[in-house]
């Protein structure tokens, strides 16, 4: 629906001085937190109140269950890992870090730096949307793979809203993307964490 609203020329008109300083700030804000809830990844469980990784059985773990990357230190969640010089990280915290680094800058040059994105037209616009989606299909996928597959996401929604602010010109229609945005990053992280309790349920090594 973003580039049929983009076109209609009715939504320029709810518009006011500073818009863009205030679209930056708040996806800056995603941004930040997105980074605290990578290196913060229990509380920001708790927030979107998930149930834990793994799931429990009548609430006993195995004494010896040890947490890698994020991850329980099982062979089925080896594909979630990275192996970095010994250490093991989580693949998918890693690229939406990395990528939120990336959207981060951008948002700095263009929502305060006065950085043109007009350029890229309609076609970045659908780009960007590419790359949100792509970030829903990373649990199908592991290491480097699914570290890229995150950090399009994160970037593919800066791609997204800086040329949507920039051609749109619209109030609403930059809310309408910072709350699809929002909507995606709750649903990934649904889907990621629907996807990790079953792999648990699958395997069952972990409880006694």
């Amino acid at each position: 629906m973003v580039p049929l609203l983009i076109m209609q020329p009715n939504l320029n008109l709810i518009q006011f001085e500073g818009q863009r300083s205030l679209i930056g700030a708040f996806f800056c804000t995603i941004c930040i937190s997105g980074v605290a809830a990578v290196f913060y990844p229990c509380k920001c469980r708790g927030v979107f109140q998930h149930a834990p990784n793994p799931p429990a059985k009548a609430g006993i773990f195995l004494n010896h269950l040890r947490i890698e990357g994020h991850h329980p230190d099982c062979k089925n969640f080896s594909k979630n890992r990275l192996k970095v010089r010994g250490r093991s990280f989580c693949a998918a915290c890693t690229g939406l870090l990395v990528g939120t680094i990336i959207a981060l800058l951008g948002a700095i040059f263009y929502f305060f730096g006065g950085l043109n994105m007009i350029s890229g037209g309609i076609w970045l616009v659908l780009l960007g949307e590419i790359g949100m989606a792509l970030g829903l299909i990373q649990i199908k996928v592991a290491g480097s793979v699914k570290a890229f597959l995150n950090a399009a996401f994160v970037v593919g929604s800066f791609a997204t809203l800086a040329t949507v602010d920039e051609m749109g010109k619209s109030l609403f229609l930059d809310l309408y993307v910072i709350g699809l945005i929002l909507y995606l990053l709750w649903f990934r992280i649904s889907l990621s964490e629907w996807s990790n309790t079953r792999t648990c349920r699958n395997c069952q090594m972990c409880f006694q």
